[in-house]
């Protein structure tokens, strides 16, 4: 073999031994800390797709992974309002006045969540547990009064796509709410 053959080789055994060896492949302590959520998978699959998630350092601590896990559910939140804004509020298809108000009261909530995360990030950051809890607690009614409100026309709504996407917002806000628990 060549000198080169024989680098590459090595290199590619060197690489796939250490793949194997756990803690200089450590991965962050998402799976751990989202088993301790209520919706695990979702926990887990939030990290997995989302850009910021992606770049947790080995080992991140629970405070780390809920302050990211914020930004991703803003994040989230903001793509539920605009989803709600364009395919719905301001899409083609005529809504009645009743469904237009619940999606106007649903976006408005949405946006209220945001503000309340963030609130909640900032509190966080400062170790102000306190604020940060009454934060997170808004921001999982405001989520919640957006589902009643989507949920007293679910019948007439043209898409339930924007529906599970509130769902799924408030599942989020739920799995953040149990990893705070475990920052204390």
């Amino acid at each position: 073999m060549s000198p080169i053959a024989n680098n590459v080789a090595f290199v590619l055994s060197l690489f796939i031994c250490l793949s194997f060896f756990p803690s200089l492949n450590a991965a962050p302590d998402i799976s751990k800390t989202c088993e301790q959520t209520k919706h695990k998978e979702l926990c887990i699959s939030s990290f997995k797709e989302s850009y910021i998630g992606r770049y947790l350092p080995d080992k991140a601590k629970p405070d780390l992974i809920a302050s990211i896990l914020i930004k991703i559910v803003v994040n989230n939140a903001s793509d539920v309002s605009r989803n709600l804004k364009t395919t719905v509020l301001e899409g083609p298809v005529p809504l009645t006045p009743d469904v237009r108000a619940k999606y106007g009261i649903c976006d408005h909530e949405v946006v209220s969540a945001m503000k309340e995360l963030d609130k909640a990030r900032t509190a966080m950051e400062s170790r102000n547990h306190k604020s940060e809890k009454f934060n997170m607690e808004a921001a999982v009614a405001n989520v919640e009064n957006c589902e009643k409100e989507l949920k007293q026309v679910e019948s007439q709504l043209p898409d339930k796509k924007q529906f599970d996407e509130v769902i799924m917002l408030k599942n989020l806000l739920e799995n953040i709410e149990d990893i705070l628990k475990t920052v204390k």
